[in-house]
């Protein structure tokens, strides 16, 4: 876009020109708005048919998509101070430099082969400024703009890498800048507003991201699938909550946090390089979903008290070690997966009422008794097997249905099922390769029996048991115990269980 100016009746006039392929399927609609009064802009629209005086333009080319050259006539370029050129087809740059009192409302989204904005000092505040969905190319400067503020979006311009901003005390409520190809760190030290929704996600070049104090509210806070290096410090933003994405950054090794007392609805910093202890202490919101797994080096987690539901808890395929203590989290429940994290020798938890749909604590380290008595909702998909040094469970008095309950290739002795005999089991009882003692099957084919004819025949009836493996095979006598007469009695045709023993 070129500027120049021209002269009519010794008036001075100013104009800019930019370059559209807008064609006979679209419609061509730019608006201008003056800093007050009633003044109007004129239209020359490239194809020789003089200037449309208006400030709202609506014309549709007649040709098929050719590149126009339209030129805007105006008394003072400075008079003007919103722009909308939404979806307009705009070729090129689009060289703003004459506007220097652009703000309040700039959109200029929706044109894909716009590959650039040149703009000169404004002081003027802005409260939404879009160039999302267009073609932006390199770095987006906007040094000149110290009133920039309230919705800015950016996103989606694929070959955009980098947007250089100047100081600002403007709040921002929306910061988009995802999907683009945003390189190396990018530098918000100077928006001390920043707040709201933040995006900025899918910039797998951002290695980066640095912040300044801010008391604003998140609501949403996406840095999900970059390629964030290191350390993400976050100390700053003491107004954290909501929902935290900041997953899929492989090289991403730690978050410093500070406190806050904002809730926070989903946080997911999975399959990251997460390294050492996560500390979450300052964090008495968490609840929701949280999602951690898949962090190899991560060796412990820290959480305080917190009153809020967990619906997800997922922290596993780690390097969780020793104890992990979830003595402060009350909430817990819904789907909890913690499995595959082999040093991990125990949890500690506190009594909830919430109901557990999943329950997997698999392939782990635990180490003598597995304590879930304090769970009265536990159903659902309950998994702890191949934990060869857990000896034993304790169960809580729970009425849900279980699908699934999977305790083999432990080391368990005698397992207490009768606390479970007003649940409902709908799946199959796998406790093979545990190397039980005759006595043990015994025990735990007599429990069996009991529930199933007596204490609960509509929720055990038609159960599918494995014992079989390592685990003794039953007998008549061993413990006091007839294992045999309960074999036949839970085969039989009232109970109808399938059974294999060793």
């Amino acid at each position: 876009m070129g500027r120049g100016t021209f002269r009519s009746q010794n008036k001075v006039g100013e104009t800019m020109s930019f370059q559209t392929n807008s064609s006979s399927g679209t419609t061509f609609d730019p608006t201008v708005t003056f800093l007050s009064g009633s003044d109007r802009v004129s239209w020359d629209l490239g194809i020789g048919n003089g200037y449309i005086a208006d400030n709202t333009l609506v014309y549709t080319y007649p040709d098929t998509g050719t590149t126009k050259t339209v030129t805007l006539r105006t008394n003072k370029l400075s008079d003007l101070k919103q722009f909308q050129g939404e979806g307009d087809n705009i070729v090129g740059n689009l060289d703003m430099s004459g506007w220097d009192n652009l703000g309040d409302t700039f959109y200029i989204q929706s044109n894909s082969a716009l590959t650039g904005i040149t703009h000169t000092a404004s002081t003027e505040v802005f409260n939404i400024y879009q160039a999302n969905n267009c073609d932006l190319t390199g770095n987006h400067d906007m040094s000149m703009l110290p009133g920039l503020g309230g919705t800015f979006y950016i996103q989606s311009n694929s070959a955009l890498t980098g947007i250089t901003h100047t100081a600002s005390t403007e709040m921002f409520n929306q910061y988009y800048a995802y999907s683009c190809d945003l390189t190396g760190n990018h530098d918000m030290s100077m928006l001390p507003g920043l707040g709201g929704l933040f995006r900025i996600n899918d910039n797998p070049l951002l290695t980066g991201i640095t912040h300044t104090a801010s008391t604003e509210t998140f609501i949403f806070y996406y840095a999900y699938s970059c390629g964030l290096t290191g350390n993400h410090d976050m100390s700053m933003l003491p107004g954290l909550g909501g929902s935290f994405y900041i997953y899929s950054n492989s090289n991403l090794t730690g978050i410093t946090h500070t406190a806050s007392t904002e809730v926070f609805s989903n946080y997911r910093a999975y399959s990251c390089g997460l390294t050492g202890n996560h500390d979450m202490s300052m964090l008495p919101g968490l609840g929701g979903v949280f999602y951690i797994y898949s962090n190899s080096g991560l060796t412990s987690i820290t959480h305080t008290a917190s009153t809020e539901t967990f619906s997800r808890y997922y922290a596993y395929s780690c390097g969780l070690t020793g104890n992990h203590d979830m003595s402060m989290l009350p909430g817990l429940g819904g789907d909890f997966r913690i499995q595959s994290n082999s040093a991990l020798t125990s949890i500690t938890h506190t009594a909830s009422t919430e109901v557990f749909t999943v329950y997997l604590v698999q392939q782990c380290g635990l180490t003598g008794n597995h304590d879930v008595s304090m769970f009265p909702n536990l159903g659902g998909f309950f998994s702890i097997y191949a934990n060869p040094l857990l000896t034993s469970i304790t169960h809580p008095t729970s009425t849900e249905t279980f699908n699934n309950y999977r305790a083999y290739s432990c080391n368990l002795d005698y397992v207490d099922f009768l606390p479970l005999s007003g649940a409902t089991i709908t799946g199959d009882i796998q406790l093979q390769d545990n190397s039980m003692s005759v006595t043990d099957v015994n025990h735990i084919l007599v429990d069996f029996d009991n529930i199933s004819t007596n204490l609960n025949p509509s929720g055990w009836t038609g159960t599918t048991l494995n014992i079989s493996g390592t685990n003794a095979a039953p007998d008549s006598s061993s413990g006091g115990f007839d294992g045999i007469a309960a074999l036949s009695s839970l085969t039989g045709g009232t109970n109808n269980w399938t059974i294999t023993t060793s």
